[in-house]
């Protein structure tokens, strides 16, 4: 009989799925990083440019696993011509949102 997912994450320990789903997480925002410099039909390079970087620092602010900072983040989106906002779920499922 085949296993689900979820039978599997709950067969191991709480710290190893814990860990697991962090570097998920770290992970995803890479991925979005580059989805939208392509979105917005920009290279690495150009990207560079336009932040006053070398192309290297763009492919390791979108290597998967990489740690950016919200300011560094603002000047990536920024970059494309799009404008960062935050939205916060806050404990009773309401949201607060700015704009950064």
């Amino acid at each position: 009989m085949a296993r689900t997912l979820d039978k599997l994450i709950s067969d191991q320990k709480p710290e190893i799925v814990k860990n697991a789903r962090k570097k998920a997480d770290d992970m995803v925002l890479g991925i979005h990083l580059a989805q939208l410099r392509e979105r917005m039909q920009i290279t690495q390079e150009d990207m560079a440019n336009m932040l006053g970087v070398k192309q290297p620092t763009i492919a390791g602010m979108e290597r998967k696993g990489k740690d950016v900072k919200l300011s560094t983040l603002k000047r990536y989106v920024e970059g494309t011509g799009g404008k960062l906002t935050v939205d916060v779920e806050l404990p009773d499922g309401s949201h607060y949102g700015f704009n950064l």
